[in-house]
Parts: C-alpha cells; sequence; structure tokens
C-alpha cells in the first residue's frame, strides 16, 4: 500500500458506514457521482436504504486499495 492509499484511508470518517459523499470527500472529490457510478456498475459493495447507499468502512477502504495508483516504472 503507498503513501497516497494510505493518506486517503486515513482521511475517512472514524464511523462504520458511510455515505458516497464521505467517500468522495477522502478522495477530493467535488461530487459523488464517480463513486454512485461505481457502486452501480458493482466496483463499490454498497447497500441502499430509504432510496441512499450506505458504504460499509471495510468496503471503502477495499475500494481505495483496489484502485491504488501505482505510476509506471521507467
Amino acid at each position: 500500500m503507498n503513501a497516497t492509499t494510505l493518506s486517503i484511508i486515513k482521511l475517512l470518517p472514524q464511523k462504520p458506514l458511510l455515505s458516497p459523499a464521505e467517500l468522495a470527500a477522502a478522495y477530493g472529490l467535488a461530487s459523488a457521482n464517480p463513486i454512485i457510478a461505481d457502486i452501480k456498475v458493482g466496483k463499490l459493495a454498497a447497500n441502499m436504504i430509504n432510496g441512499r447507499y450506505i458504504i460499509s468502512r471495510d468496503a471503502a477502504r477495499d475500494y481505495i486499495v483496489a484502485n491504488e495508483y501505482s505510476p509506471d516504472e521507467a
């Protein structure tokens, strides 16, 4: 796990359930739309309760690790 991935994980709120907006904020995104799109295509596990997506902190962490950026080494 690289330093960028660790810093994003540290920015997650310290609670068991997160909203797409909270995950997007940890990434520094202005909108939750990319997170919601990934939920809809199955890249991120989430449940819908009362019309809102709920993401477990563990699922958010796994998603961040799975999408870790690794620069090409030349």
